[in-house]
């Protein structure tokens, strides 16, 4: 029986969410292999046969797909951008490689939505796609929310009540400046790719947030902001704004769905944070200075509720913290169940995204051939040289494999850590530990039925 294997490219996104996958894996009797994804990546030959579970349909996702195959490893994928997109044009141009798209041996959608844009591009060649979920959404479920009871007091310890602003302008704001493709695209001024016009929106958006929070700091003093940057982001620029505000605080660290419970309500534009606010029943309010029906993202903005400037911002922030049930019942009110059902596998009930995720990949983890591609001989020699390279450019500012941004992006995680956390998961689950768990070093773990 083969392993999962688990690449996490963001610890504060998916690291839980993989642990949690694992942990149901266990549970089944099926291993699971979870940790940094630069080091799974670069180790791929020396891990037993296993399914590895790629995170993107990009170009780069492709090639290590490939790799993962010639080491002998069957390939599924999800696509962890694949919730929360603009048009279909913008998301198949910036977030879709055609071969990508058919390299897996089962896709597997976030929802219904996510499928359809798979299944609609005019490249895809029929490959299986499961619609399953995701497990970042199990950890909305209510059998989890103890999962983050020490967190959210810590949170509110520190900041007491406050309103959450999620900033999401990574490519025009990156902590690595010659990662900020959307400026380059905005540079290159070609009309014939959408890309340039969604990097103008979100230059636009950016500099509105720039504008907006000062204002709603000063306008409302008596209530608290803290601003989460995405991980990419830079936060300088949010530092400097912060310190001259008595009001606002800048904090990055954590699970978001710590700081979602913890939070009166939400302040964002576009962002995959909304979904997860609603889905936890915390109000999220969708600044919208401007808007463009081909860049916007629509999903969390059609569950938020709107605010074109900052006047209506104010008044729905005042609400959020007057009450955040009641605003959120106005939040909720209509079809927003049926735009979640779409959007999310399981948002209604039922199974776990985890079991529905296991269940789908059965076929997989029991098949017992190498897969088509499987060259144990190349797969070493690639690897060998990719971890000279690695070498390098650790050393090199300004490359995605710089050592500073790496351990920015996936901070190192201790054995004892990952023990305690599935601990937790256990108990919330009521699953007895029978499990162990093993440092195979770099962050990465193994986590073995017992």
């Amino acid at each position: 029986m083969r392993c999962l294997i688990l690449p996490c490219e963001t610890r504060v996104r998916e690291f839980d969410a993989k642990l949690l996958l694992g942990l149901v894996a266990a549970a089944r009797g099926v291993a699971a292999i979870v940790g940094s994804k630069k080091a799974i990546d670069l180790n791929l030959a020396r891990y037993p046969d296993g399914v590895y579970i790629g995170k993107s349909v990009t170009a780069r996702s492709r090639h290590n797909l490939a790799l993962a195959r010639s080491c002998g490893h069957r390939v599924a994928l999800w696509d962890e951008e694949g919730l929360v997109w603009a048009s279909r044009e913008v998301y198949w141009r910036t977030k879709v490689d055609p071969a990508t798209l058919n390299a897996p041996e089962l896709l597997i959608a976030w929802g219904e939505d996510n499928a359809r844009a798979w299944r609609e591009h005019p490249d895809y060649r029929d490959t299986t796609i499961a619609v399953a979920g995701n497990p970042r959404a199990d950890l909305l479920r209510p059998e989890l929310a103890a999962l983050f009871d020490e967190e959210v007091n810590a949170i509110a310890q520190r900041h007491g009540r406050f309103v959450l602003i999620n900033t999401n302008f990574s490519r025009v704001n990156h902590l690595q400046p010659r990662q900020n493709r959307h400026l380059k695209w905005l540079r290159e001024k070609r009309p014939d790719d959408p890309r340039g016009g969604f990097a103008a929106h979100k230059f636009r958006l950016f500099n509105a947030f720039l504008e907006m929070i000062p204002a709603l700091a000063t306008r409302l003093p008596e209530v608290r902001f803290v601003i989460r940057p995405h991980p990419s982001e830079d936060s300088a620029v949010w530092d400097r704004m912060a310190a001259d505000l008595n009001n606002v605080d800048v904090n990055r660290s954590g699970n978001v769905v710590a700081w979602l419970l913890a939070a009166d309500g939400l302040v964002h534009n576009g962002c995959t944070t909304a979904v997860e606010a609603f889905l936890l029943g915390r109000p999220a309010l969708a600044y919208r200075p401007v808007r463009s029906a081909d860049y916007d993202h629509p999903l969390p903005n059609d569950l938020s509720l709107s605010a074109d400037s900052a006047d209506e911002l104010v008044e729905l922030v005042a609400a959020a913290n007057q009450s955040r049930e009641a605003l959120f019942q106005r939040q909720s009110h209509g079809g927003a169940g049926q735009v979640m059902a779409c959007a999310v596998a399981g948002s209604e009930g039922g199974a776990s995204c985890s079991s529905r995720i296991l269940d789908a990949l059965t076929a997989l983890i029991e098949m017992p051939d190498p897969p088509p591609g499987y060259r144990p001989r190349l797969s070493q020699l690639v690897l060998g040289l990719r971890r000279g390279f690695r070498h390098l450019e650790h050393r090199l500012p300004g490359t995605a494999n710089y050592r500073p941004y790496l351990e920015h992006m996936f901070p190192p995680v201790s054995l004892a850590e990952v023990q305690r956390r599935l601990g937790q998961m256990a108990t919330c689950l009521g699953f007895e530990e029978r499990y162990r768990v093993s440092d195979l070093g770099q962050s990465v773990f193994r986590i073995t039925p017992s």
